[in-house]
């Protein structure tokens, strides 16, 4: 396509019946000469502009400019400049999509050097791993089996994949799937008009369908990577919301684990398998304790594993923490077939008599264990010496600002005005007490006073061994598995981490936290969305790890994002305007992680064309 002429902006109005406003909208319209004499044509549909009319003029010729090459001796107005770059890379864009594939064959042109210019960059590397993952865990036949058309495919894609590669709402996927992603142009799909409300109801059918979509993508991953599902990880987390969801039935205020207090949460139940693929999960109140939680996970799972006996021999080990791991799980785990291996929820008040085995030595770090067999029950003392340091740093940051509090409050009494009402003094000590339960219950305090009035306060450290002990990176675990060393049941129990590490990524790599939807059902849907970006994670670094890449994700995506995709232009001795728009050459690491996923740096050829 070759412009010829000047280029001016027509207005439009249009009328709806039974509507009494009129709509008006924006063209940017050619005037061509032709043998049948003058003639024009629309280029594009600017939507509706909010400049004066007398601008309308000065903002066509800026995009022809800029369309074909042309150097401006006069600067523009920023707002005038700002509208022509977007209208004229929309003009480049609409052109390239007619574009063909040019010929491998070489293709000889004399350009003018001074002309040349680079634009319409998008990032390709995480975009080619996120589509290699999408397309091998078997997203596009399930969607499609959910009865969605491949448009709707491809925006559930921009959903997943962009939670992976740049985690934010649905509002500003739609933005970075516009203007930062040559996703659009790798899944051949067009996000140029796609609207935050087509997004919403894409997020609303992969809520909706959620238990369905998790079975077969377990399904799929026990295929493609022969999963044995011999132990499952069970936790919670939760996410803050950013607002009030007023009319919200899961929002509520809890216990924060980002000690976001002051905050609505939402709370996320995940089991995931020794491999890390997540098996199934749960969006509950925000309030929700978690030893409550562990039945319907149970019930829920074994239902699932009955359908694919006799493939299991017998259901599999849940690993969780102390948390959920109450007298009263334990004997339902147990009732239900499976068993279990788990942290104690009281710590060792002594060591075990006799010798202990050393079962990990590293530089800075030794784990020594010591086997108890109890009736039907097998419980491992552990000391660690690296968790011993990271305690020790604990008691005392602890215990300084403990007493630090507590000076603070001798310090009030002593003071002309200070409160020293013993009333009051013991509401502090109380609320100090709250803040710091770890370690204030190993002090104890004396107040002396006068007629209601409290003269002086003193502390002192009682039970020392205890705290020692407390501190001492000393830890019991407790299983039914009465088949395994203690060795084995220490690592079982340290895959725990792979929970602790899903949950880490899904938060601050995946867009978990914190929530802006006030609606129960898009609230569901954000967390899912993050759930199946994990999906996508989880092969990718399963693959990259067989290959010796173990880098975390956000490095490995911060690297691939600078492979990007661009259009070239320059004008060559006829005076046509040559554009080519291709992806640019990969880096060491680019090729690295291509070549461990087994894809193409080019999964898509060159195109070029003139005006």
């Amino acid at each position: 396509m070759r412009y010829t002429a000047s280029m001016f902006i027509r207005e439009i109005t249009k009328k709806n019946p039974g509507y009494p406003r009129p709509f008006l909208y924006h063209r940017l319209i050619e005037a061509v000469r032709t043998p049948k004499g003058p003639r024009q044509r629309v280029l594009l549909n600017l939507g509706t502009l909010d400049i004066p009319r007398d601008q309308w003029k000065a903002l066509a010729n800026r995009i022809e400019e800029i369309v074909t090459g042309q150097e401006s001796f006069i600067a523009s107005p920023p707002h005038i400049e700002t509208l022509a770059q977007h209208y004229a890379g929309m003009l480049r864009q609409k052109e390239m999509a007619s574009v063909p594939v040019a010929s491998p064959e070489a293709a000889w042109e004399t350009i003018d050097m001074n002309s040349i210019g680079t634009s319409n960059f998008r990032s390709i590397g995480g975009e080619i791993a996120g589509k290699w993952a999408f397309e091998k865990l078997g997203f596009p036949a399930l969607l499609s089996g959910l009865g969605m058309n491949k448009e709707q495919v491809a925006q559930a894609a921009l959903l997943i994949i962009g939670r992976l590669l740049h985690p934010d709402s649905e509002r500003e996927t739609a933005l970075w799937g516009r203007h930062m992603s040559a996703l659009g142009e790798l899944l051949v799909a067009d996000y140029e008009h796609l609207s935050n409300n087509a997004l919403y109801r894409i997020s609303d059918r992969l809520r909706a369908n959620r238990d369905h979509m998790e079975e077969v993508l377990a399904e799929r991953e026990r295929e493609a990577y022969g999963l044995k599902e011999r132990i499952i990880l069970y936790d919670l987390t939760n996410t803050y919301l950013a607002g009030v969801a007023e009319n919200s039935q899961l929002a509520r205020y809890g216990r924060s684990k980002q000690k976001r207090d002051d905050s609505l949460l939402v709370t996320l139940a995940l089991v995931i398998d020794e491999d890390g693929f997540p098996k199934a999960t749960k969006v509950l109140p925000g309030n929700t304790s978690e030893p409550e939680t562990l039945k319907q996970f149970l019930m829920s799972y074994k239902k699932g594993v009955q359908k694919r006996l006799p493939l299991f021999s017998e259901l599999p080990t849940v690993v969780m923490d102390a948390g959920i791991a109450t007298d009263k799980n334990l004997k339902l785990v147990t009732a239900e077939g499976f068993h279990y291996i788990t942290v104690s929820r009281t710590r060792p008040k002594e060591a075990p008599e006799g010798e202990l085995l050393v079962i990990r030595r590293k530089k800075k770090a030794t784990v020594e264990v010591k086997r108890i067999d109890e009736a039907g029950e097998v419980v491992v003392y552990c000391r660690s010496t690296g968790r011993a340091g990271k305690e020790a740093g604990m008691k005392c940051r602890f215990q300084q600002h403990f007493e630090e509090g507590l000076a603070a409050i001798v310090a009030s009494i002593t003071k002309k005005r200070g409160q020293k009402s013993y009333g009051k003094i013991m509401e502090r000590i109380g609320r100090l007490k709250e803040r710091y339960p770890r370690i204030a219950r190993f002090y104890r305090i004396e107040l002396t006073q006068e007629m209601e009035k409290v003269t002086g306060i003193k502390w002192e450290i009682e039970r020392k061994d205890e705290l020692e002990m407390r501190f001492s990176g000393s830890y019991y675990i407790r299983s039914d598995r009465t088949d395994l060393d203690e060795k084995e049941l220490w690592e079982l129990y340290r895959m725990l981490t792979n929970v602790e590490e899903a949950f880490r990524c899904l938060k601050s790599e995946l867009g978990l936290r914190p929530t802006y939807h006030q609606k129960d059902i898009r609230l569901e849907g954000h967390l899912f969305i993050s759930v199946l970006a994990y999906h996508l994670l989880a092969a990718i670094q399963r693959q990259l790890s067989r290959e010796g890449i173990n880098h975390r994700w956000e490095t490995i995506r911060g690297r691939l994002a600078s492979h990007m995709m661009a259009t070239t232009s320059g004008t060559n001795r006829q005076g046509e305007r040559i554009h080519q728009r291709r992806i640019g050459d990969p880096e060491p690491f680019h090729l690295m992680v291509y070549h461990a996923l087994g894809v193409s740096p080019h999964p898509l050829g060159t195109k070029r064309w003139k005006k």
